[in-house]
């Protein structure tokens, strides 16, 4: 039979009491089959991030975490504990970041039959990661051929686990692939630390851009939230004036206007997911505003 054993601190010389529940009723406490520190509440969870050999490895500290059910219809809850192996971006492998711009890598925690594994997917491929649902992973190969933004990775392929998010990893590379740059930003989830991918418009205010932006020429959301872009062209009075907002290759925003005589200034908008792409493409005309919500 297992025992429990309670172990006092020889630094400190307060007490610590363990009192009982006003309770008729009889409850059992399960400690996790794993070392660490038991959290209360809201805890950001441990993870660690490092770069050597031009490969990215993700690490885990022991984590203890409630997993939905992998049905969607039912409500139960299933506790899992432990430590999970580390998940190691081969070198060549982009994960679809870009070279010389910030990304970032969101780490995910899978509920595989009872073990905790580690996963991984750059924000900017879209995918739904609220926890509502399942997702299925591929695996990373070892190979360098890990690309997709849109492919979440894992070293073993998984079909429709439960998962839940555990926090982000922010890193620049010099080129995309070649891990060489130690992140910028490790992040465990818990407490306040989702307030970063918050609402369009949390913590975020209008700024007027036209003087550090161009026509034709593609730039990053690197914020890590969405942005909003409003982005505005003068017409010739004999020419027709054409602009286009292009979100991740996607025209989301077009205006076209052919006057003869006039003036118009009309706005093309669209809203930029983290780490998307985007420009503005003029013609017969040039930019008069531009401004972000970041």
């Amino acid at each position: 039979m297992s025992q429990v054993k309670l172990q006092g601190n020889a630094s400190g010389s307060g007490s610590v009491t363990i009192a009982s529940p006003n309770t008729n009723s009889a409850f059992t406490v399960t400690l996790p089959a794993a070392t660490g520190t038991l959290g209360f509440g809201v805890q950001i969870q441990p993870i660690s991030a490092s770069v050597a050999s031009s490969a990215l490895t993700i690490s885990a500290s022991v984590l203890t975490l409630d997993f939905r059910d992998t049905t969607l219809g039912s409500g139960t809850v299933t506790t899992v504990s432990g430590t999970p192996s580390s998940l190691v971006i081969s070198s060549g492998s982009t994960l679809g970041t870009v070279s010389a711009v910030q990304s970032r890598i969101i780490v995910i925690a899978l509920n595989n039959a009872g073990t905790i594994e580690l996963a991984a997917v750059n924000i900017s491929g879209g995918n739904q990661l609220d926890e509502t649902n399942l997702i299925s992973t591929t695996a990373e190969g070892g190979a360098g051929a890990a690309d997709s933004a849109s492919v979440i990775y894992s070293t073993t392929a998984r079909t429709s686990l439960a998962y839940r998010v555990i926090g982000f990893i922010e890193s620049t590379q010099a080129t995309a692939g070649t891990w060489a740059t130690a992140p910028s930003t490790i992040q465990g989830y818990g407490g306040q630390a989702l307030d970063s991918m918050g609402t369009l418009g949390y913590s975020q205010t209008w700024q007027n851009l036209f003087a550090s932006r161009a026509a034709a020429t593609t730039y990053y959301n690197t914020t890590g939230r969405p942005i909003m872009v409003v982005v505005s062209g003068d017409t010739s009075p004999t020419n027709g004036q054409n602009v286009n907002l292009i979100i991740n290759g996607l025209t989301v925003s077009s205006t076209y206007f052919a006057l003869s005589s006039q003036q118009v200034r009309i706005p093309v908008t669209g809203i930029v997911p983290p780490n998307g792409s985007y420009s503005a493409t003029v013609s017969a005309t040039s930019l008069a505003t531009w401004t972000e919500l970041r």
